[in-house]
């Protein structure tokens, strides 16, 4: 194997060059920001969600994502509702102006992303790089904290 810091600065750097590209695209286009749309993309994909549900799932702190959802709250993409279940927790429900922006802005993430991954890989490399990271993250999440 090359050696690890190799495979670490080509990882991250990909990783970096990609998001920021489909960033810039998502910002002019949309006047928002790529994780603005991942986030509302898993809370529409989520049954019931709640902040912890962003922790997990976006490897984020409790205080940023209570700070993101007071946010998406303020400009009227998410609303927080009673967890009937759970007096201390809410569900985060996305509104029609969060499923609109969504909605509109997911094709412009959608081609970017294919486009530039496309234009550097196969539709099969593409297929194969996925499953090997999705398996280094799945090893990653496994071991202990």
């Amino acid at each position: 194997m090359d050696a690890p810091i190799d495979f670490f600065r080509v990882l991250v750097r990909a990783e970096i060059l990609l998001y920021n590209e489909v960033d810039e695209r998502i910002r002019s286009a949309h006047e928002v920001t790529v994780g603005t749309l991942e986030i509302l993309d898993l809370l529409t994909r989520l049954e019931h969600p709640r902040v912890d549900d962003i922790v997990r799932e976006l490897d984020l702190r409790v205080g940023t994502a209570s700070k993101v959802v007071d946010r998406f709250a303020a400009s009227g993409w998410v609303e927080r509702v009673p967890n009937p279940h759970d007096r201390r927790s809410s569900w985060l429900v996305v509104t029609d102006a969060g499923r609109k922006l969504l909605a509109a802005a997911k094709p412009t993430f959608e081609a970017s992303v294919d486009e530039l991954a496309g234009s550097a890989l196969t539709a099969s490399e593409l297929r194969t790089l996925r499953r090997l990271l999705g398996k280094l993250a799945a090893g990653l999440e496994r071991r202990p904290s």
